[in-house]
């Protein structure tokens, strides 16, 4: 007859060490593959780390899901021990995720209710702790989701059997519009750039990359030939991973006059493979986008009078470039690469190659256009090399 394996708690204890401080342990067991009991031990952490025994009985929540992964008679799960047990094994790949889903939990959620049990954590409450932080809505929102991803996951673990995050309200509406630059801004700022900080702006305004997909560019992502750019992976602080959907993996049409300017960046270049990236560092490795921004482009955007600028600017001015030419919907997000237009837009419309490429030209010239141009560009006409 099966026998059901009962709840481990195991036990806690604090072990002397006469040099490096006192330790505490975790001592549990651990059944062998004939079926008998091994003991086992995980160090918890010093007492430095764990002032007290409390302190160090909180820690070990997620060790006790871990050596009960049935959930056999198990006890009340607080929200610090199954925290701790998605970062161990559902934390997503991707690094920005990563990291943005550790200063969450690190910064905001763990503080508020680590030691809260799940069945404790109420929906008003949570609404009521989200009104009170002093953060943008669009922040909030982040936070509200994150505890809705944990909550879901303590279901499918059958910690619990109701997700009280799914009625939290929260909106995202933003407390101000993203600013974007007109053409003229475009080139002013263009024009007091240094390279390889020119050659990036430009990429991102006439293309309107994420910056995480232009720092990812390689030599071998382009076809000179026919003209394309291939976006295919992204960096985040010197790390490559993912695009940020599966939809942004999509080819972009190469307009001639910014695959000029990209070509006469790569003769600049040291690195020039196809395995190269695109705006490498000294060092052959990809660049930080923060330390590009901070040091070199929002300085220079300041003093020559165009104002704030952060990287998302740039792919806000070319969807608001796309916008004010009259581009087609369906056209606009291809060239963006967003999954979230409409169902039926993405189902039933279909965006026509060249259309895209000539809605992609005309940003180009108007950004390329000289002085006064900027009228006849956008309609069509002949582009003017500035580059």
């Amino acid at each position: 007859m099966f026998s059901r394996q009962r709840y481990q708690f195991g036990s806690l204890a604090r072990k002397e060490r006469k040099k490096a401080g006192d330790v505490w342990e975790f001592r549990y067991y651990e059944r062998t593959s004939d079926g008998r009991p091994q003991r086992r031990a995980i160090r918890v952490g010093d007492v430095a780390q764990y002032p007290t025994r409390a302190d160090a009985l909180r820690a070990i929540g997620a060790l006790r899901l871990r050596i009960n992964p049935d959930g056999t008679s198990i006890g009340p799960v607080t929200m610090a021990a199954l925290i701790d047990k998605y970062l161990e094994e559902e934390l997503p790949e991707r690094h920005c995720t990563r990291v943005s889903y550790g200063t969450l939990l690190r910064k905001w959620i763990r503080p508020r209710w680590s030691d809260y049990q799940l069945e404790q954590v109420k929906t008003v409450a949570v609404e009521q702790w989200l009104r009170s932080l002093p953060l943008a809505p669009k922040s909030k929102t982040h936070i509200r989701n994150l505890m809705h991803l944990l909550y879901q996951h303590a279901r499918r673990w059958e910690f619990i059997d109701r997700n009280p995050i799914e009625l939290v309200r929260q909106s995202s509406r933003r407390l101000g519009i993203p600013r974007v630059l007109v053409a003229d801004e475009i080139r002013s700022l263009l024009s007091v750039l240094d390279e390889p900080y020119r050659t990036m702006v430009l990429v991102a305004v006439c293309l309107g990359l994420r910056v995480s997909e232009i720092m990812g560019l390689q030599w071998g992502d382009f076809d000179w030939d026919n003209l394309t750019v291939l976006v295919q992976r992204s960096v985040v602080q010197g790390r490559v991973g993912e695009t940020k959907t599966e939809y942004s993996r999509r080819p972009l049409p190469l307009d001639p006059e910014l695959a000029h300017a990209l070509l006469r960046h790569r003769a600049r270049s040291f690195y020039t493979g196809e395995a190269d990236w695109v705006f490498a560092g000294d060092s052959g490795r990809p660049r930080w986008q923060e330390t590009i921004l901070r040091d070199h482009i929002a300085p220079v955007a300041v003093r020559s009078g165009v104002g704030k600028v952060g990287w998302h600017t740039f792919r806000h001015t070319y969807s608001t470039m796309l916008r004010a030419i009259g581009t087609d919907v369906k056209v606009q997000q291809e060239l963006l690469r967003h999954a979230d237009i409409q169902t039926t837009m993405n189902v039933y419309t279909q965006a026509v190659s060249e259309a895209k490429r000539d809605a992609n030209s005309k940003v180009v010239r108007m950004v390329l256009a000289g002085p006064g141009e900027t009228n006849r560009a956008a309609g069509g006409g002949p582009a003017v090399n500035g580059s």
